[in-house]
């Protein structure tokens, strides 16, 4: 719980301070734009008011995208990340094609336009050097939550620097006579506005259609699982996107003959140790699988199934019962082989022990069973 908190408070720290700047900057390029006469500061201007129009969205978001789990979303609120990072790319795309059509009114009518004054260059130089550092100062935060819609507004930050680099070339040239650069450096704004849109868009869509990590990543993750002791290998591993971090779901084979206990234990291990190895994995769901059964979604045997534990345990009493003349029940664990069954008799005397050795040796004569072993219970001094 502490830990979603705090990721919370920070993103709405960085958040509050981008967004104070670019509203400043927004009112500043806007009406600089308008005393110059530089359509392209203008348009910068409108891209920082954007930018403080999403740090908005993203505050909203992020009180919800940092919530802890809770019975209605188990697994985070991870995903409202993504919803509201597609609401920013298309945020983007509407104001590149507001841009865009202004521009082509201007090319229209470019023995008409004004050469921008100078000190639309100084303000142009004010925002590159300010939106640059609200990029690096967002992304870093970013980069310490794992966070994809931080990650979007450090690029949208960054996107408004380079227009600024823009706007200055088209300021520069209009004094020199090329008019028309300064609508120019409008254009290039725009289309970088689109392009952060896409990919914005395009990132965000993969997480909600649960995309599976890059080949590269599983290698990882699968190298770092089969290190832990008791795993023999790895049966299947999927993974998907929540609030740009990786929900694993993976089936680990395991000696199967051991306990379910100790099976826990060892996915438990791997879980952990996957966890404390990469930080940008949320969630470990491990399934433990007996080695020699690769097809963890079936039982052994195919159609001609071996028998479940109540069959089993039905014949042994039936037999024990036959040997002993007793209506006590006799203790067994069972493994499920690639082959077949192998039954532990675990007998509380010697004098189990001995009709016990019997009862094995009828029973490795039954279809199915490949093996018995007679235990004898040794109970600790505790008890």
């Amino acid at each position: 719980m502490q830990k979603h908190q705090d990721a919370q408070t920070e993103a709405i720290r960085v958040t509050l301070i981008g967004m104070a700047l670019d509203l400043a900057l927004g009112v500043g390029k806007i009406i600089g734009g308008v005393f110059t006469s530089s359509f392209a500061l203008v348009a910068d201007g409108v891209h920082s008011l954007t930018d403080a129009a999403t740090d908005i969205f993203v505050l909203i978001i992020a009180r919800t995208a940092y919530a802890a789990p809770d019975r209605g979303h188990p697994y985070g609120h991870g995903r409202f990340e993504a919803v509201g990072t597609i609401v920013m790319g298309i945020v983007f795309f509407f104001t590149a094609g507001i841009l865009l059509y202004d521009a082509s009114e201007r090319f229209a009518t470019l023995d008409d336009l004004a050469i921008p004054g100078v000190f639309g260059a100084l303000i142009a130089a004010a925002s590159i050097a300010s939106k640059e550092w609200i990029y690096r100062f967002t992304l870093a935060a970013a980069n310490r939550l794992n966070s994809s819609l931080l990650r979007a507004n450090a690029w949208h930050s960054r996107s408004d620097a380079l227009s600024s680099v823009a706007v200055l070339i088209g300021i520069v040239g209009a004094q020199f006579g090329i008019v028309w650069l300064d609508t120019m450096a409008a254009v290039i704004v725009a289309l970088l506005i689109a392009k952060i849109g896409w990919e914005l868009c395009a990132e965000s869509m993969r997480e909600l259609v649960d995309s599976a990590l890059p080949d590269k990543r599983r290698g990882e993750f699968e190298a770092c699982l089969e290190e832990t002791p008791g795993v023999r290998g790895i049966t299947d591993l999927r993974s998907r996107l929540s609030g740009g971090k990786a929900i694993v779901e993976v089936h680990l084979a395991v000696d199967p003959r051991i306990s379910v206990s100790e099976g826990h234990q060892i996915g438990a291990a791997a879980s952990k140790r996957l966890r404390q190895k990469f930080t940008d994995i949320s969630e470990v769901i491990p399934h433990i699988d007996p080695q020699g059964n690769p097809d963890h979604d079936h039982p052994l045997g195919g159609e001609n199934s071996v028998p479940s534990r109540a069959e089993v345990a039905a014949l042994i009493k039936a037999r024990w019962s036959e040997l002993t003349a007793r209506n006590s029940d006799l203790a067994f664990d069972l493994h499920y082989l690639e082959d077949g069954i192998e039954i532990d008799l675990i007998a509380e005397s010697s004098a189990d022990t001995a009709f016990a050795q019997t009862l094995a040796e009828q029973l490795v004569s039954v279809e199915h069973i490949i093996g018995v072993r007679v235990l004898q219970h040794i109970a600790s001094q505790s008890q």
